[in-house]
C-alpha cells in the first residue's frame, strides 16, 4: 500500500474582520467575564455591596423621621434626617466593598499577563498598547462602577422614593447628580490605582502586597500627618479624600471626630490626580513592555 500526504497546512481565516478601533472592546469583554468567572473575584465583593444597601435601605425606610445631632451643615441647626445622612455616609461603605475587589482581582490584572506571558499572545495579535490600556480601564472600570457608583445610586433614588410629595421629591433631585459626580471620582480612584500598582511590579504576589500597603500603610501615615499638622496630606488617602469630597459636595460636615479638616475642592483635585498618574504609569509600563515584546503593532 502506497501513503498518503494530507494538505494540513495554513489555511486563510474566512470570518468577519473587524476594524482594529474596535479590539479594546474584545479585552473588555474578556476582562469582565474572567472577574465573573469565580465566586471570589468579583462576586464576594458585589455580594457586600448589596448586603450594604440593603442595610442602608432598611435604615432609611424605618428611620425616615429620626434625626443624627452632631451631624449636619450649619443651615439645619446641626441636625440632619437619617434619611438623607444615610445616602452620603454609605458612600464609605461601599468603598470598602471596591477595596475587597481590588484585592481578589485588580492589583493582579496586568501583573498576572506580564507573568503569565500574556502580552505576547496580545502583541503578535496586533493589539497595541492603547487597546490593552483601554480595554482593562474600561473592563475592570465597569466592575467597579457596579460597586461605588450603581450602589449609591440606587440607595440615592430609594430615598427620592420615600419623599412625602412631589415639592419634596423635586428638592431631592440634587442628589442624583452628587452620587454620581461621586461614583465617578472613586471608580476613577478604584480602578486606575490597582492597575497602576499591578503593571509596576511585574510579579502578582508582589503587586498584591504593595497595593494593600499603599492603601493601608501609606493612607493611613498620610492620614495621621494631615491630622497632626492640618495639611492636606490626608488626601492621599484614598477613602478619607472621597469621603471629604462627598461631605463637601452634600453641604454636610461632621461636628465632632473628624480631625482631618480635609477639604472637598482639595480632596477632589488629589484623588484626579493620583488617577491621572495611575493612568500614565499604566501606558508607560504596557508602552515598555510592548516595545520589548515579540510581535508589537504600530
Amino acid at each position: 500500500m502506497s501513503g498518503q500526504i494530507h494538505d494540513l497546512g495554513y489555511k486563510r481565516y474566512g470570518g468577519t474582520r473587524l476594524d482594529q478601533s474596535t479590539r479594546w472592546r474584545v479585552i473588555t469583554r474578556e476582562q469582565i467575564a474572567n472577574g465573573w468567572k469565580k465566586w471570589w473575584r468579583y462576586k464576594a465583593a458585589l455580594g457586600g455591596a448589596v448586603i450594604t444597601a440593603c442595610i442602608a435601605g432598611g435604615l432609611m425606610f424605618f428611620t425616615t423621621n429620626k434625626t443624627i445631632r452632631g451631624f449636619g451643615s450649619t443651615a439645619n441647626d446641626l441636625a440632619l434626617s437619617f434619611a438623607d445622612g444615610v445616602v452620603p455616609l454609605s458612600v464609605s461603605f461601599f468603598c470598602r466593598m471596591a477595596f475587597v475587589l481590588s484585592l481578589t482581582l485588580g492589583a493582579t490584572i496586568i501583573a498576572n499577563d506580564t507573568q503569565s506571558g500574556a502580552f505576547t499572545f496580545y502583541y503578535v495579535r496586533s493589539v497595541r498598547p492603547r487597546d490593552y490600556v483601554l480595554g482593562k480601564l474600561a473592563g475592570y472600570g465597569f466592575l467597579v462602577a457596579t460597586i461605588v457608583l450603581i450602589g449609591p445610586l440606587t440607595i440615592a433614588c430609594f430615598r427620592l422614593g420615600l419623599s412625602d410629595d412631589t415639592d419634596q421629591l423635586v428638592g431631592y433631585l440634587m442628589i442624583l447628580p452628587k452620587i454620581i459626580a461621586v461614583g465617578l471620582v472613586a471608580t476613577l480612584a478604584y480602578t486606575a490605582i490597582p492597575l497602576a500598582i499591578s503593571a509596576i511590579v511585574p510579579n502578582r504576589r508582589y503587586a498584591l502586597a504593595l497595593w494593600a500597603a499603599y492603601y493601608l500603610i501609606v493612607g493611613s501615615i498620610g492620614q495621621a500627618l494631615g491630622a497632626k499638622t492640618g495639611s492636606p496630606a490626608a488626601a492621599i488617602d484614598i477613602q478619607t479624600a472621597l469621603q471629604a469630597f462627598t461631605l463637601d459636595l452634600f453641604d454636610l460636615k461632621i461636628l465632632r471626630g473628624d480631625p482631618n479638616g480635609l477639604s472637598g475642592t482639595t480632596a477632589v483635585i488629589a484623588l484626579l490626580v493620583q488617577g491621572a498618574v495611575a493612568i500614565g504609569i499604566i501606558w508607560f509600563q504596557v508602552s515598555r513592555d510592548q516595545r520589548s515584546g515579540v510581535g508589537g503593532a504600530s
